[in-house]
């Protein structure tokens, strides 16, 4: 929209220029007819300006607010994920609770029996004790009987006896020791079971928290999420009410370029029949680069990333750091000079015929003049120094070719 707007006024700059006193005589009626499509092109062209604007401030809203949703949505679903791992450890932390407290019953059950094994074992060798301290040394006891005259086979039946007590005796006194060693281990186990059941209820109690945390934090996040869905929608609604205001702008705007074009076209065909007069033009055939510098931006058409109107870029773009002097590219005349809200600061020369065509010049986004409407300047001086005025992303030149009033690609001149 603002290549339309600026290209209708840089149609009436081209009227006005030329209106000079030799040939006034045969554009002053249509210097008057177009002074009226001035005065609504400049109140279009603040129109186009603002709306724009508000296009450029409505996309940017829009573009936030689509950002700080995916970044909501992404911190929302990590606090889920965060989450759902945190109910799943809470289950599996309850099922080793669980575990391990069943456990621990089991050991502390088996604690009690062998206590009581033990308790057993220890009453019946303290009873074997007693016994063989009141009855004394049964082998000798039972060789008294032998010498008393007991017969032989009772000698040998009381000493058989003797013999299985004696391994009785020491059986239990080995079963008192295993009881004992197992009685020890049951209570390491005990011991260190109820560390794991107390080491479990802590971190579940821990994790507990973490859980009742990240639900109140996805909750909370939930809320934003909404409140931003809701900007976003509301932005999306600001962004496509200013962008169907600019397209209106921009179709009003085409018709009034269409006409202005075919005014130009027919004043180059009068200064064509005058041979360029009073213009102060060099003849050459061809343009001297304004400035040295990489292009980074060519002639032709593109696709506007905002309203997606497929668009001519009507000038090539030099890469040049603000300040850097802008020269002529051919000798001519300072038709117009003035700030444009898309072009920012410009100069427009008319470098008269070349190559048999009408040629203009014009200079865009600069920083400062140097000198005023009228002056005649030679090729290669210095006319203006380039800058980032207007609607410009930094400091460059935009260089525009317009021959017999319609712009062409300059490359094809330099």
């Amino acid at each position: 929209m603002r290549t339309v707007v600026l290209a209708l006024l840089a149609a009436l700059a081209l009227i006005i220029g030329l209106t000079a006193p030799s040939v006034a005589d045969d554009k002053g009626d249509l210097k008057k007819k177009k002074s009226d499509l001035n005065s609504k092109i400049k109140g279009a062209k603040a129109d186009a300006d603002h709306s724009s604007k508000q296009l450029a401030k409505a996309q940017q809203a829009l573009k936030s607010a689509k950002s700080a949703l995916d970044a909501a949505e992404a911190e929302l679903g990590r606090t889920k994920g965060q989450l759902a791992v945190a109910t799943a450890r809470d289950t599996e932390m309850q099922q080793r609770l669980d575990s391990a407290q069943a456990a621990l019953s089991v050991s502390v059950q088996q604690l009690s029996d062998g206590q009581k094994d033990l308790k057993h074992a220890e009453e019946v060798v303290a009873e074997f004790t007693v016994q063989s301290v009141q009855e004394g040394d049964q082998g000798l006891r039972a060789f008294n009987g032998l010498l008393s005259g007991e017969s032989p086979e009772d000698f040998t039946e009381q000493m058989s006896i003797n013999g299985s007590v004696g391994e009785a005796q020491v059986a239990k006194m080995q079963e008192l020791d295993a009881s004992r060693l197992i009685l020890k281990l049951k209570r390491d186990e005990v011991r260190r079971l109820r560390d794991e059941v107390k080491q479990a209820r802590q971190e579940a109690a821990e994790n507990l928290v973490t859980q009742k945390k990240l639900k109140a934090q996805a909750e909370e996040q939930a809320t934003e999420v909404g409140d931003l869905v809701q900007a976003r929608s509301k932005a999306e609604r600001a962004a496509n009410k200013a962008l169907q205001a600019d397209l209106a702008q921009l179709r009003q705007l085409e018709d009034d370029r269409a006409r202005v074009a075919a005014q130009l076209e027919a004043l180059a065909r009068k200064d064509l029949e005058s041979g360029g007069a009073g213009v102060g033009g060099d003849g050459g055939g061809t343009l001297s680069y304004p400035v040295r510098g990489p292009i980074t931006s060519p002639y032709g058409y593109r696709r506007h990333p905002i309203t997606h109107v497929y668009k001519l870029h009507d000038g090539t773009d030099f890469g040049v750091p603000c300040g850097t002097p802008v020269r002529a590219a051919a000798s001519g005349t300072i038709i117009q000079q003035y700030y444009n809200g898309g072009y920012g600061n410009r100069v427009i020369l008319n470098n008269g015929i070349m190559r048999g065509k009408s040629v203009v010049t014009t200079y865009n986004h600069l920083s400062r003049f140097i000198y005023r409407v009228g002056t005649h300047v030679k090729r290669g001086q210095v006319i203006a120094y380039s800058g980032t005025t207007g609607y410009s992303t930094g400091c460059h030149l935009h260089f525009m070719v317009l021959a017999n009033g319609a712009t062409t690609n300059p490359m094809g001149w330099l």
